[in-house]
């Protein structure tokens, strides 16, 4: 067996797992044949063929149990390892009832997997006829039907390795002060740069991570970059305004013990002031309990800031504002972009300005692309925008040169 940065290859005749071993993982076969036997040695009987897309190994992993089966590589196989962590995540997850169908139905695949290597073992019925039946169990065929899933099994796996290998990168975009014209800060975008795959889209492996408990280290490392990377912006671009960077905080990380002590130490580590430190939640993390309002009261008191992200797109109660510690409210794209034909959209977006005004907030307008929208937000009175009309988000080096006026660019 060999290994590439996401999958396990075996040749011809490898033994992939035995029966009888303790099962550390699944596997889905991403390419060529895979036999199944029960039974051992010399006595054991073919029950199964499976080919690319299938999906094996997952009973003893589910149920925490010995393997029930042998599986042999009939050919040279690429699989993609799903660890006991992917799949016990997402049945943990899920409703108690769901969780006791799925013992139910792993209890009942084993039985007919010992009834089968009787059955097999005693002549009584024949291997072709045991092997169509048992196939039709293990296959998962929803699989095949379900690219969508396939592709996130592995991308999974290949989100997990490249942190591992560093393939990871921050661009920033930068935030404009209505009043002066001038850069106040940047909201920091981690981007994934796979040697595979190429620039994979933020809101495909962000929301995995966010699945899993993938995006603790991944934030952390975000972090880690980032405060690296602002204290090397202001002292490289020299500017004269103070700076502030934003970065976004997922609903698992409010459980991270050391996000806090993490993001102290490295603040202090390069010499940032916590208050230049914004802080990103969404509205809809309000409402996954009391313990998101302890989180935000605990940042308040270390010094950051906090800002209530895609304001407008969850279902909170306006309310929940005057008991929030929030410093900041970011209105979401969706908005912004109907603002110009839209009244409605123009109205809701005034009122949120007028509203923030009244409760001390400053106001961060979201997705801004045209003249027209900037013109509008900034007669409203919005505090802050940021977008494409001024900047995609950039490079640490060209977030540098156009802080230094070697890139220019210049919004309204």
């Amino acid at each position: 067996m060999s290994k590439n940065a996401h999958k396990k290859i075996y040749g011809k005749g490898e033994v992939i797992f035995r029966e009888g071993e303790k099962g550390h993982c699944a596997y889905l076969i991403d390419h060529g044949r895979v036999e199944i036997r029960i039974g051992r040695g010399a006595e054991s009987t073919p029950i199964a063929v499976l080919g690319v897309g299938d999906f094996f190994g997952e009973m003893a992993v589910l149920d925490n149990s010995f393997r029930s089966a042998t599986a042999v590589a009939l050919e040279p196989c690429e699989l993609v390892e799903v660890s006991k962590n992917q799949i016990s995540e997402r049945i943990e997850d899920t409703d108690p009832i769901v969780r006791f169908l799925i013992s139910m139905l792993i209890n009942r695949l084993r039985d007919s997997l010992r009834v089968s290597e009787e059955l097999t073992t005693s002549g009584v019925i024949s291997v072709s006829k045991v092997g169509h039946s048992v196939s039709k169990v293990v296959k998962l065929s929803e699989l095949k039907k379900n690219k969508e899933v396939v592709e996130k099994i592995k991308l999974e796996k290949a989100l997990k390795d490249a942190l591992d290998e560093d393939e990871f990168m921050v661009h920033y975009q930068p935030i404009l002060d209505f009043k002066n014209g001038g850069v106040s800060g940047f909201e920091a975008l981690m981007r994934w740069n796979s040697p595979e795959r190429g620039m994979v889209r933020p809101d495909l492996f962000m929301g995995i991570a966010e699945e899993t408990s993938l995006i603790v280290p991944l934030g952390q490392w975000l972090v880690k970059q980032v405060i690296r990377d602002f204290a090397k912006i202001k002292k490289q671009s020299a500017y004269k305004r103070p700076l502030f960077m934003s970065i976004n905080i997922a609903a698992k990380q409010f459980h991270d013990k050391n996000l806090f002590k993490l993001l102290s130490q490295t603040c202090q580590q390069y010499g940032i002031h916590p208050k230049e430190v914004k802080l990103e939640i969404t509205e809809r993390e309000l409402l996954r309990g009391a313990f998101v309002f302890d989180w935000i009261k605990n940042a308040r008191k270390m010094g950051f800031s906090v800002a209530l992200d895609d304001f407008g797109t969850g279902f909170s109660s306006l309310s929940y504002l005057a008991n929030l510690e929030v410093n900041n409210l970011k209105i979401d794209k969706s908005f912004v972009e109907k603002i110009v034909n839209d009244p409605k959209s123009r109205s809701i977006v005034k009122s949120i300005v007028e509203m923030s005004k009244s409760l001390d907030l400053t106001v961060i307008a979201e997705g801004v692309e045209t003249q027209q929208e900037w013109n509008l937000l900034r007669d409203f009175g919005c505090t802050y925008m940021q977008g494409y009309l001024y900047s995609k988000p950039l490079a640490m080096n060209d977030l540098v040169a156009l802080l230094t006026g070697q890139k220019k660019k210049r919004a309204a």
